[in-house]
């Protein structure tokens, strides 16, 4: 009979302590505070789960879990199981303490998602196939390390974001991503769902979104595997690709289930040619007579990288009720507080050659068109407001030149800081998430020197690792953020995400300021075993020593 003993078993060689592969310290994130003695308990068959009604339904599903993947037969019981939860208030947010003696194990959350985290780190405590929902082996045991856990997470905001415009992603592959999200305690799902590439959210008063606006041709294709890179011809279409409303409420809930917030993205003024496409009334010129003055301002869809000069006509009514129909569909499909509203990369050119548009200013008292833009950040915000939501930006809605803080400080919008940003909000009191470019933030960069293709080409676990977020009281967190313009298909996405996605958890979690590489690659190459049972295509070449 095998015994999956995640204990701490010590071997004395010359008076130096050998762990074993599978106890506390192998634990990502790590915790913040963690004793464990040289002894364990087994788990026993029959084994009861109590639970106070706040936290009942994330014991359930812990029950569910377990029971599919081992032949412990859990139940869920009144009081007195040998898994007791039960709240503290003292506990902050999200965090929990564990004890684990030979009676059992105590759990103490303030939260429903700090209990959840806590059961998170009993699945990884029992083992891989535990985490990814597989059995084990028919005569297996398992077994948990006699100790204490006290722990909390250091950023509030811990999260991932996929862009699914540029190439679409199903909503299995998401639910794969969100699963892995919750083994790692990230809890924002920051969804890119609109770009110049793709429209994909379904929005009921403008069908052509997801008509029109959801269909390409001759899109890249990339093979990592094969290293290589190409079109298949102007005749090649490419969907309409999009998902239906019930995908959406799904993939909500799903997440929901896993304490995992979506944060909805539509990008905008900029980066809108999909919106344009299907409805060129929106854009400053209808007829797409094209700018002499710059070759990118075409209502054709974008099959490419770069930015678009086409963006919106802020000064054409429709289009401001075009906006507020969107935000009324984020309302109804997305139950959180913030949604992202871009900002990012707004070309002025349209603005600049729009008679309507520079009326509009001068009518506004307006000093030029990049205080169009932050007018037109406030009316969505404004708006946004009335459903009791607040927005998210991209930094450059602060850093662009002449954009009007005054406006912007008005909006309290939480910015997040990918070409810089972080000083300037913290100076002006604004929440912002760290998301730098390079390929330690930006976890779609391709591996340094082992990829041919792909964006960057800078990437590496160790620089995900080790990049520090600023000490920034305004900070309330990081991001692994996921570009797509290179990457179509769902085992490149993981190639590229992971392990660097894991690193990111590591630091959003995990309170040591100055993480040690080494430490933490010893840490992951344990967690190999849970990918390959959970199918996830990693970059194993990240995981050598």
């Amino acid at each position: 009979m095998k015994k999956y003993i995640v204990s701490l078993t010590v071997a004395l060689v010359c008076g130096v302590a050998v762990s074993s592969a599978s106890d506390f310290n192998t634990l990502i994130p790590r915790p913040s505070e963690m004793t464990q003695t040289l002894s364990d308990v087994t788990m026993p068959i029959g084994m009861t789960v109590s639970s106070p009604a706040d936290f009942v339904d994330d014991a359930g599903r812990f029950v569910a879990a377990v029971n599919a993947a081992t032949n412990l037969n859990a139940t869920l019981a009144d009081a007195n199981g040998f898994i007791a939860l039960s709240v503290n208030h003292a506990i902050p947010a999200e965090g929990y303490t564990m004890t684990i003696s030979p009676r059992g194990v105590d759990i103490q959350a303030s939260s429903a998602s700090g209990a959840f985290y806590a059961l998170q780190t009993i699945k990884q405590l029992m083992g891989a196939n535990v985490l990814a929902g597989k059995p084990g082996e028919t005569a297996a045991t398992y077994a948990l390390p006699i100790g204490t856990i006290k722990d909390q997470p250091r950023y509030e905001y811990r999260g991932f974001m996929l862009d699914v415009s540029r190439h679409f992603f199903e909503a299995g592959e998401i639910k794969k991503m969100l699963d892995l999200m919750a083994v790692y305690k990230l809890n924002r799902f920051h969804w890119h769902l609109t770009d110049d590439q793709g429209w994909r959210l379904p929005v009921k008063k403008y069908p052509k979104l997801t008509v029109q606006g959801a269909t390409n041709r001759n899109i890249l294709r990339t093979d990592f595997a094969q290293q290589k890179q190409w079109r298949e011809g102007e005749d090649a279409v490419y969907g309409p690709f999009a998902y239906t409303p019930e995908e959406v409420h799904e993939i909500v809930a799903y997440a929901k289930e896993r304490h995992i917030e979506v944060i909805p993205e539509i990008d905008m003024p900029g980066h809108m040619v999909a919106a344009i496409h299907a409805y060129p009334e929106f854009s400053t010129d209808p007829k797409s007579k094209k700018l002499d003055v710059h070759e990118d301002f075409s209502h054709e869809i974008w099959n490419k990288r770069g930015v678009s000069r086409d963006v919106l006509d802020v000064s054409n009514p429709k289009v401001i009720r075009f906006v507020k129909d969107v935000i009324d569909e984020l309302v109804e499909y997305f139950p959180y507080e913030y949604i992202h509203i871009g900002g990012d990369e707004c070309p002025t050119l349209a603005w600049e050659h729009s008679k309507s548009c520079q009326k509009l200013i001068k009518k506004l008292g307006l000093k030029d068109v990049r205080e169009l833009q932050s007018w037109f950040t406030k009316e969505i915000s404004d708006y946004a407001n009335t459903h009791g939501r607040k927005i998210i930006v991209w930094n450059e809605v602060i850093t662009e030149p002449n954009a009007n803080m005054e406006l912007i400080k008005e909006i309290n919008p939480v910015v997040f800081c990918w070409l810089g940003g972080e000083q300037k909000a913290e100076a002006n009191g604004l929440r912002h998430v760290y998301t730098p470019f390079n390929g330690g933030y930006y976890i779609n960069r391709s591996y340094e020197g082992v990829d041919k293709h792909g964006a960057g080409r800078d990437g590496s676990l160790k620089k995900s690792i080790t990049v520090m977020p600023p000490l920034h009281d305004n900070l309330i967190g990081i991001q692994g953020t996921f570009w797509t313009e290179e990457v179509d298909r769902p085992e490149d996405l993981e190639y590229l995400a992971l392990p660097r996605l894991i690193g990111i958890a590591e630091q959003a979690w995990s309170t040591q300021v100055n993480k040690d590489y080494d430490e933490f690659l010893d840490r992951i190459i344990q967690h190999r075993a849970y990918l390959d049972l959970g199918g996830y295509n990693y970059g194993a070449h990240q995981l050598q020593k």
